[in-house]
């Protein structure tokens, strides 16, 4: 199996300060989805707790896990500094680790595409699965492949935004290359820079494009009965065109 994409401790700091609650647009559907379920509630590749701490805060009896412990360290000091009480550990997405099953499990923000081989789709569906209630429903979303994006602007570093760290200000970019076309996998880099200019901090991940077809046959290889997939967080089928794919699948 490859090895899990994490978060070193500044980058984390930069990714809870440039994902706001409010600005990527799943939110109500997962709130929603979690506030609705009859049961406990699991989230997976929680990060920093843009969503899982919204759980909390609305009274839904949720858990959550992250393969990087820095992205941990920022959810407790927020849900610290709200009186919440997070129930949170590290683990990816292949080996959930869950102490109890849930009628819920989501995996937002196109976190599966961080699982890279076949191996690894299949190893997290099974782990996921196994923390399910009989009847529980998984949901996650991934990006629809926009093949003009990956020619006009892969390769390119793109400034993202200013953010205070340890007392200075540092100024965050990125860009995306293609890794392997065979694979169908990209490498997506992040720097911290300086007043200066100099980097102060730098990760690197390797992605994975998770077209709609591939993810319907990994859907079905897994031991899950059921899934259905939508375009969008409206409820709409999918279609050409559309730029996210949300994936429902039932035990």
């Amino acid at each position: 199996m490859s090895e899990p994409n994490g978060f070193s401790e500044p980058l984390a700091a930069f990714y809870d300060a440039s994902h706001d609650y409010g600005d990527v647009g799943d939110e109500s559907f997962y709130v929603g989805a979690a506030t609705g379920a009859d049961g406990p509630v699991l989230e997976g590749a929680c990060g920093s707790g843009r969503l899982y701490l919204e759980f909390l805060r609305r009274g839904v009896d949720a858990d959550g896990f992250d393969v990087s412990d820095p992205m941990l360290s920022v959810l407790r000091e927020r849900a610290a500094s709200e009186g919440l009480s997070p129930s949170v550990w590290q683990a990816d997405l292949r080996e959930v680790g869950a102490s109890r099953t849930y009628e819920l499990a989501v995996v937002p923000y196109n976190s599966m595409c961080t699982l890279r081989t076949v191996d690894d789709q299949l190893a997290a569906l099974r782990s996921l699965y196994d923390a399910l209630a009989d009847g529980g429903r998984l949901l996650f979303d991934v990006y629809v492949p926009d093949y003009a994006v990956v020619s006009e602007s892969f390769g390119e570093w793109h400034s993202v935004r200013e953010f205070g760290y340890g007392g200075e200000t540092l100024t965050g970019r990125s860009r995306a290359t293609l890794a392997d076309e065979t694979a169908q996998t990209y490498c997506t880099e992040q720097e911290l820079r300086d007043a200066d200019g100099e980097v102060v901090a730098r990760d690197e991940f390797l992605l994975s494009h998770l077209p709609a077809q591939q993810v319907e046959l990994l859907a079905r290889q897994s031991p899950f009965d059921e899934w259905s997939v939508e375009g969008g967080f409206g409820g709409e089928p999918l279609r050409d065109g559309d730029d996210v794919q949300v994936w429902e699948l039932v035990k």
